[in-house]
C-alpha cells in the first residue's frame, strides 16, 4: 500500500490515507465536529471522516464510545460492539456498527482516542468490511497527534 500523509495542524493531527484518495470538505451538517473527509475517487465503497471535539479531561475512551452509540442508532445503525484498540500509539476504543438497507450493509469502525481534553475519532465506513478491516487498522495505527 502506498500512503500519503495529510497534516491538519489547526486540529492537532495528521492522518495517513492511501495514495490516490482525495480530500473533500467536511460536512458540518453531519457533525459540527467533523474536520476532514477522505475517499477513494474511483471506488466509493469506502471512506473516512475525522472528528475532533472537546471532552472532559478525564473522559475514558470506552465511555466515550458508549456515548456515541445513541447518535448512530438514531441514524439507523445497529449491531454495536466496543473493543479496546490503539490509535496514534495511544489507548483507544473501537466502536463497530452497521446500517442495513435493501440487502446492503454499510459497516462503520470508529477509532476514538482522547488527549488533554480533546477526543479524536477516525470514522471509517465501508460496504466491503472484510476487505477493508486491515486498511482501516493501518490507518488508525498511522494516525498522529501533533
Amino acid at each position: 500500500m502506498q500512503w500519503q500523509r495529510v497534516e491538519k495542524p489547526d486540529f492537532g493531527y495528521a492522518v495517513r490515507i492511501p495514495r490516490g484518495w482525495d480530500e473533500r470538505p467536511p460536512n458540518l451538517k453531519n457533525s459540527p465536529w467533523e474536520t476532514a473527509r477522505f475517499g477513494d475517487v474511483p471506488d466509493r465503497r469506502h471512506s473516512v471522516i475525522v472528528f475532533r471535539q472537546p471532552v472532559k479531561p478525564d473522559r475514558d475512551v470506552m465511555e466515550l464510545a458508549e456515548l456515541v452509540q445513541p447518535s448512530l442508532a438514531r441514524s439507523g445503525f445497529t449491531d454495536f460492539e466496543i473493543a479496546s484498540a490503539t490509535m496514534a500509539g495511544r489507548p483507544a476504543a473501537l466502536l463497530r456498527c452497521a446500517k442495513h438497507d435493501a440487502g446492503r450493509t454499510w459497516a462503520v469502525r470508529e477509532y476514538l482516542s482522547v488527549r488533554d481534553g480533546v477526543s479524536f475519532c477516525l470514522g471509517c465506513g465501508t460496504s466491503v468490511p472484510d476487505e477493508d478491516e486491515e486498511l482501516f487498522a493501518s490507518m488508525a495505527e498511522g494516525f498522529e497527534l501533533l
